[in-house]
């Protein structure tokens, strides 16, 4: 199993922050230019067990339907993403908020694992790990550049 945990402190408000991490749509806005998201289906508003459905494109090649369950949803503090099917072996995403003297310590604590056994750790090793790094760095600058200038 792979672990992945990125944080960024947001000068926002706690609601705001999981609002906005709460409207999918936005999804779109803070994907980086190398990957391109398209949303299929959502339901809305997200509570648990929402469904999404996104089709993924990454260097305008590699294409993937990523079908997502919403497994936790605790209003301004945790969104738990959990595939059902897509890319990976296993993906559960827990987006967690947690209001730190008027701001937002934002957490994205991503377990996850590829298929394909060792051919799967070795492209872990040689180049997945460092695109989702890429990623969610990426998402955490974008959000807290599009939610500090409001």
């Amino acid at each position: 199993m792979n672990y992945l945990e990125k944080s960024v402190l947001i000068n926002c408000p706690v609601n705001t922050v999981f609002e906005f991490h709460s409207d999918t749509n936005n999804l779109i806005k803070i994907t980086p230019e190398f990957i391109k998201v398209d949303i299929l289906k959502i339901d809305l508003p997200l509570k648990k067990d929402s469904r999404i459905v996104l089709s993924i494109r990454q260097y305008g090649i590699i294409r993937t339907v990523w079908k997502i369950r919403i497994s936790h949803f605790e209003p301004f503090s945790l969104i738990t993403d959990t595939q059902e099917d897509g890319p990976f072996r296993k993906w559960i995403h827990r987006h967690c908020f947690e209001e730190t003297e008027g701001k937002t310590l934002m957490t994205d604590k991503i377990e996850y694992e590829l298929p394909f056994g060792y051919l799967g750790k070795a492209a872990n090793a040689v180049l997945v790990k460092r695109i989702i790094e890429k990623q969610f760095e990426f998402r955490h600058k974008a959000t807290k550049d599009l939610l500090e200038r409001k």
